[in-house]
């Protein structure tokens, strides 16, 4: 299985909670007036950079080969580039957090990603890619704009973390079960319509060599698929994210999301996977 098929079929959890500076102006407001007052801020600025980390558990024991580190920009409201960085690259974290930002990357030689979108339409897509690699380019994803606009349209219970020091606040956003598992499921469906094999151009695409090979190539695409949409359907799903605001402009300072998926193993025993991603934002515009 590639590095990214991991993150693909596995999911995701947060293992660290985030301080945050709270807002004076937010103290009398319930936490979902907080949100679309966070929300509304990020749409009025005109750009933004971040810096960010990803990385998969399984069993509570991390895969060294699934840590990214990556940075971005946001420019136009509507046009983001992003791009894998190396383990230095990423933000310092306190001594008090665990999580993503004190893993190391498995290779010296890692691949390089990066990737742009551009937002038509309400949706996301893409504009500029490296190379698809094994296992495809994990970027897309980690889109966190995309993650914070879905925080407003899915089901989900916002609440003020409790014990966040005087003077700060973390609010923190849980899916509902059901749309845990449909976000899930539109994920891996669009990264599986992705590498959906297609009839190569040219003279010669239509031989049968090649529509043998293409045949197989699809066979295989649904299988994996099948198995994708099995591991699916019987595990349970949990997304939490917890989002730090910046306590002079009401804007997203941090986010941090976590997906836990727990599913039946060999011999019966449960299986937990746990997908962990944290990113910061500065130099609004």
């Amino acid at each position: 299985m590639g590095k990214w098929e991991y993150i693909r079929t596995g999911s995701l959890t947060l293992l660290l909670v985030c301080g945050i500076s709270g807002c004076t102006m937010l103290k009398d407001k319930p936490a979902t007036e907080d949100l679309s007052l966070v929300m509304a801020g990020m749409e009025g600025s005109d750009g933004v950079s971040f810096k960010g980390a990803a990385a998969l558990l399984v069993g509570g024991k991390t895969l060294p080969e699934s840590a990214l580190y990556y940075g971005g920009k946001v420019a136009d409201h509507n046009r983001i580039s992003l791009y894998s960085l190396l383990p230095d690259e990423a933000p310092a974290a306190s001594a008090a957090e665990t999580g993503p930002r004190q893993l190391k990357q498995g290779s010296a030689d890692a691949p390089v990603y990066y990737t742009q979108m551009v937002k038509e339409n309400g949706k996301w897509t893409l504009e500029q890619t490296s190379p698809v690699l094994e296992g495809g380019n994990p970027l897309e994803n980690l889109n966190p704009l995309r993650h914070l606009e879905e925080l407003e349209q899915r089901q989900k219970t916002v609440t003020e973390e409790a014990g966040s020091a005087r003077g700060t606040r973390v609010l923190r956003i849980e899916l509902t079960p059901e749309e845990a598992r449909s976000q899930l499921a539109d994920e891996l469906e669009q990264e599986m319509q992705a590498v959906r094999p297609a009839a190569p151009d040219g003279k010669g695409s239509n031989s049968s060599g090649h529509s043998k090979a293409l045949e197989a190539k699809m066979v295989l695409w649904e299988q994996k698929r099948a198995e994708l949409q099995q591991r699916l359907d019987k595990a349970d799903i949990r997304t939490v994210y917890y989002l730090k605001v910046d306590p002079k402009r009401n804007l997203p300072a941090r986010l941090t999301w976590n997906r836990t998926l727990t599913y039946p193993g060999k011999n019966g025993a449960a299986t937990e996977e746990t997908y962990i991603t944290q990113v910061d934002f500065y130099d609004y515009k």
